[in-house]
């Protein structure tokens, strides 16, 4: 189900100096020698309270990095109150209202239940988050009409899945496919996702520090160099958080750096027909874990291989310069606990950072290949969902 709780929040992304001691030392090591600290407030489980439109505050407090001197006076867009021509001619003029024609795509085979499930409370739960944004003027934007839109991009996806590359269709259990480039051939898939994210913002509590660090990887970035961020992960809207602050922020050619990042992401992200038209939006690497490597025994090597050729694309990007790439070293997002309240970072895994120095190594690009900590705090925007529950203990012995 879907049950997690959307909220119209502060987001924060910090880019830390580059620093490859930094990479060698125990997570927590790793913490603390970049005087880093994150934390958000505490959320309930079903409901959204007014004590968490506080904004999320992540502080890192090397000198001369805190200030964005980039930033702009006033907020560089508007809410978006009609649907643009672009998107509304795949609405079909039927006058039924989003739920009815939900229900009706469902009825006709169009799209599952499942999906009627995750996209009505998704909605219901996009409305409350605006209702409760601390900026007013999210709440004129046209939520019904672009939940119309991404429910003709799901029934599309249902009928007739995208193919990421010719050769193979999305929705079998393994796809041979291992690289995607932002799609924008018919719709432009990005900047809905942005549109759909910037109201989930609050512009003015949101920062990005490390401006100055920003401005260095801009230039080793048009010098041919690679970059390599290495973030933590708590949003299942990362990428366009990313794209929305990195524009909004700092300017154009800095969201341009974030549009044309290479993300590391699980291969779930170009089959699952919810999420494929936000995926469609990025330039994806995609890889299975090693959970989803051993859950099918008989696909394991061909899973493996796949792994191998996304490392492989890597290379070959990473030879060719001027790629900038983003992973979670982690493995996963960070999660809530259950004892602070706190949002945890999950601790990076050194070999994961380990691996992506060897194929820059490989590559023979290790010296052009800078890699930086990056810092994401926007939970609250589109938290994971909750853990499932533990099963029950087995009963005593008779």
């Amino acid at each position: 189900m879907f049950s997690r709780t959307l909220l119209a929040a502060a987001a924060c992304v910090a880019f830390l100096s580059e620093d490859a001691a930094a990479f060698s030392l125990s997570p927590a090591a790793r913490v603390a020698t970049s005087s880093f600290l994150a934390s958000t407030s505490q959320a309930p489980r079903t409901r959204v309270a007014p004590s968490l439109l506080s904004p999320l505050r992540m502080t890192a407090t090397e000198s001369g990095t805190s200030t964005n001197h980039l930033r702009p006076e006033t907020k560089p867009y508007s809410i978006i109150e009609k649907l643009p021509e672009e998107y509304a001619w795949i609405v079909p003029e039927d006058d039924l209202e989003v739920h009815e024609r939900i229900a009706k795509y469902v009825e006709d085979g169009d799209l599952v239940e499942t999906d009627k499930m995750i996209l009505v409370s998704w909605l219901d739960n996009f409305r409350e988050a605006l209702d409760n944004a601390p900026e007013k003027e999210a709440k004129k934007f046209v939520v019904e009409d672009y939940f119309s839109v991404l429910t003709e991009l799901i029934r599309k996806e249902r009928k007739r899945p995208h193919y990421f590359l010719d050769e193979s269709v999305t929705g079998t259990h393994y796809e041979p496919f291992n690289s995607h480039h932002a799609d924008t051939k018919f719709f432009d898939y990005q900047q809905f996702g942005c549109d759909v994210t910037r109201p989930l913002i609050d512009w003015e509590n949101s920062e990005v520090v490390g401006a100055a660090n920003l401005e260095r990887i801009k230039a080793q970035l048009d010098a041919g160099d690679n970059v390599v961020f290495c973030s933590n992960h708590q949003s299942e809207s990362d990428t366009h958080c990313m794209f929305t602050l990195m524009e909004d922020q700092l300017g154009k050619e800095y969201g341009d750096i974030a549009k044309n990042t290479v993300f590391i992401a699980g291969e779930r992200v170009l089959r699952d027909a919810i999420v494929v038209p936000f995926s469609r939006g990025c330039s994806l690497l995609t890889v299975y874990s090693k959970k989803h490597i051993d859950s099918e025994p008989d696909l394991k090597t061909a899973k493996m291989g796949h792994n191998g050729k996304t490392m492989k694309q890597l290379g070959q990007f990473f030879a060719k310069g001027g790629t900038c790439m983003w992973f979670a070293p982690s493995g996963g997002r960070d999660r809530r606990s259950d004892d602070t309240g706190r949002v945890e970072l999950s601790p990076f895994d050194p070999n994961a950072i380990e691996m992506i120095r060897q194929v820059a190594d490989k590559a023979g690009a290790l010296e052009k290949t800078h890699f930086y900590a990056m810092a994401l705090a926007t939970h609250n925007i589109f938290p994971p969902p909750p853990p499932p529950p533990l099963p029950p203990p087995p009963p005593p012995p008779v």
